[in-house]
């Protein structure tokens, strides 16, 4: 089964998304994903992001909204387990 989804992509000054990472087991906190936020360190700032769930704790996913305040393209990357996916 190949994953179509897009783990590493460009978010344009003044864009948001939404990125749905994959599921979550909230019994065994399983797996772990993390974000990687690329952009210059004067405008980290300006780059919002929150991390919540999605589903019920029966079929979980893990997601982020990411809103991209600066005047700079912002670079994400999605991790699983500490491995880029």
């Amino acid at each position: 089964m190949t994953d179509e989804k897009d783990y590493s992509f460009l978010l344009s000054p003044g864009n948001k998304t939404r990125h749905v990472a994959g599921p979550f087991d909230v019994k065994n906190r399983m797996p772990h994903y993390e974000i990687e936020i690329n952009v210059p360190s004067h405008v980290r700032n300006q780059v919002e992001v929150i991390q919540f769930l999605l589903g019920t704790p029966e079929n979980c996913q893990w997601a982020w909204d990411i809103k991209n305040n600066t005047t700079w393209p912002v670079f994400v990357t999605i991790k699983k387990d500490g491995q880029k996916v």
